[in-house]
C-alpha cells in the first residue's frame, strides 16, 4: 500500500448492535468482537486513483483481505478512481476477537494504481437469520489464470434464486463477468443475448428441510453440468474459472480468489439481464472493457465481431416460444424509411430459445427515445436445408414485450417505451409492428 498521506487509508468497523458487532479498536488492521457466530459480510469503500477499467495499463488495483492475520480473498478495484463499495463475505466466523486488514497487492494491481479505502461496514448474519443459507453456501470464485494482470472477464456480480418447498430448498448462483474473450463473438452477444457482459450459472445446491445437502452441481466445460466434488471452505466451494467462456472445474486454483457476497433475485417475469437493469454500472464496465480490448467501432463500420457504443443499441426484453423458428426485431426510426434489423440479416443471430431473453437494434448515432417510430418482430424459417416438411411447420409465440428502453449518456437504462403488448403467433416469414408513439413514465 503506497505510504503516503494522501493515499492513508481511513479504516473504520462501525458499530452494528443488531448484528452482535462490537468496535474494539481502530486503526489500518481492524480489530472486532463477534458476540455470536456467523457469517460476516464486509462492505469496503475503497478507491483506486490513477485507474480507470477503459485505460490499458492503468485499469485498476488489487487490494488483498485479510482476517485474522490470513489471507482471506482480494477485490479488483474495477470502479477505478470513484469511491465504491464492494460488498464481499469473509466466510463464517465464531463468537471471540478478530482482525481485518486491506492492503494493496502490487504484485496484481495495474503500474502506478493506487489504493485508498474509505471506510469498512461488517456486519454478522447468523444462522437463524433470513438470508443465512444462500450466504452460507455461495461459492468462491478462483480468477481464470490467463486474465491475471489483464484485468479481463472479471466477475462483477453473483446472485441466487431459491425455490424453496416443505421439502427443502434449491439454491442458484450466477455471476456477471465484465466480458468473455472466448465462446461467442461480441457482435452476437448483443443480437442474441442483448448484452456483451458474460452470465453465466454458476452452483446449485438442493437442500432437504433441514438444510442438509442432498445434491451439489456446477456449470462446466461446454456447459455440461458436473457434480461438485471440489474443496469447501465451511459450506462455501471453490470453483476455479477455468474457460475463455467463463465454465468452471471444481479442481485446481489461482492467486486470486473472489468472495462477492450474493444478492437475492426472482426472475419469473424477467430475463437474467434484468440484473444489469438494478445494477446498471455493469452496463458502464461492460462498455468500457470492449473500448480498452478494441471491441468497438463507429456506427456503419464493418470491422469483424465489433460492435457499436453500447448506447446506441436499443434494448428489448421479451419471452416467446418457438418452433422450428426464431425471432428477431425490427426499428424503424421516423422520417426514415430504412429498418434496423437485430441480426443484421444473419439467420444464425436470430433468437430460437423460449422463455424470457434479451436482444438488442443497432441505431444511427445520436439516435434519441423520440426518434423510434415503430418497433416490429419477425418469424423467421430455422430449420435446415434438408429437414424436409411443409413450408408452416413453424411458429413463433410471441407472448410479451416487457422492455424497450435506450441507455442514457451514464449507461443507466432509460424509460420502457412500450406499453402493454397483446400476445400474437407468427409463421415464419411474418412480421408484427408496434407504435412507439406512446412513452410510459
Amino acid at each position: 500500500m503506497p505510504s503516503s498521506n494522501r493515499y492513508r487509508p481511513l479504516l473504520y468497523l462501525f458499530l452494528l448492535l443488531s448484528c452482535g458487532v462490537r468496535l474494539y479498536a481502530e486503526s489500518r488492521e481492524l480489530r472486532f468482537e463477534l458476540d455470536t457466530p456467523g457469517e460476516v459480510i464486509a462492505e469496503i469503500t475503497a478507491s483506486a486513483p490513477s485507474t480507470s477499467w477503459e485505460r490499458s495499463g492503468a485499469e485498476a488495483a488489487v487490494a488483498t483481505v485479510y482476517v485474522d492475520g490470513r489471507y482471506n480473498q482480494d477485490l479488483i478495484l474495477f470502479q477505478g478512481s470513484q469511491p465504491w463499495t464492494y460488498r464481499v463475505f469473509l466466510g463464517p466466523l465464531e463468537a471471540g476477537t478478530h482482525g481485518v486488514r486491506v492492503v494493496q497487492n502490487s504484485r496484481w494491481s495495474a503500474p502506478g494504481a493506487g489504493l485508498r479505502v474509505d471506510e469498512i461496514r461488517a456486519r454478522v448474519v447468523a444462522a437463524d437469520a433470513p438470508g443465512y443459507r444462500a450466504l452460507a453456501h455461495a461459492p468462491i470464485l478462483y480468477a481464470r489464470a490467463d486474465t491475471l494482470g489483464r484485468f479481463s472477464d472479471v466477475p462483477l456480480l453473483i446472485w441466487y434464486e431459491q425455490d424453496s418447498s416443505p421439502e427443502g430448498e434449491v439454491l442458484q448462483y450466477s455471476v456477471i463477468f465484465s466480458n468473455e474473450d472466448g465462446g461467442t463473438p461480441t457482435d452476437a452477444l448483443m443480437a442474441r443475448w442483448g448484452r456483451a457482459t458474460d452470465i453465466e450459472y454458476v452452483y446449485r445446491v438442493r437442500l432437504d428441510s433441514h438444510g442438509d445437502v442432498q445434491e451439489e452441481l456446477f456449470q462446466g466445460p461446454s456447459h455440461k453440468e458436473a457434480t461438485f466434488r471440489g474443496r469447501r471452505m465451511a459450506r462455501h466451494p471453490y470453483l476455479l474459472i477455468a474457460t475463455r467462456n467463463n465454465m468452471f472445474v471444481d479442481t485446481g486454483f489461482s492467486p486470486l480468489q473472489f468472495h462477492l457476497a450474493p444478492v437475492g433475485a426472482d426472475l419469473d417475469g424477467n430475463s437474467r439481464e434484468e440484473l444489469m437493469d438494478r445494477f446498471p454500472w455493469t452496463y458502464r464496465i461492460m462498455a468500457q472493457e470492449l473500448e480498452r480490448e478494441g471491441k468497438l467501432r463507429p456506427y456503419g463500420i464493418r470491422n469483424g465481431p465489433a460492435v457499436s457504443d453500447p448506447r446506441q443499441y436499443l434494448y428489448v426484453e421479451l419471452r416467446a416460444e418457438h418452433r422450428n423458428s426464431g425471432s428477431t426485431a425490427w426499428v424503424k426510426l421516423k422520417g426514415q424509411s430504412r429498418w434496423h434489423s437485430s441480426h443484421k440479416g444473419r439467420d444464425e443471430f436470430a433468437i430460437s430459445r423460449n422463455g424470457w431473453f434479451r436482444t438488442t437494434v443497432e441505431l444511427p448515432s445520436g439516435t434519441a427515445e423520440e426518434d423510434i417510430e415503430l418497433i416490429a418482430f419477425q418469424c423467421l424459417d430455422l430449420r435446415a436445408a434438408d429437414a424436409g416438411g411443409a413450408r408452416d411447420d413453424g411458429k413463433c409465440d410471441l407472448q410479451e414485450v416487457r422492455k424497450v428502453f435506450l441507455l442514457d449518456s451514464e449507461y443507466r437504462p432509460g424509460r420502457n417505451l412500450l406499453g402493454n403488448s397483446t400476445p400474437v403467433s407468427l409463421r415464419p416469414g411474418e412480421m408484427v409492428a408496434f407504435p412507439l408513439g406512446s412513452l410510459e413514465d
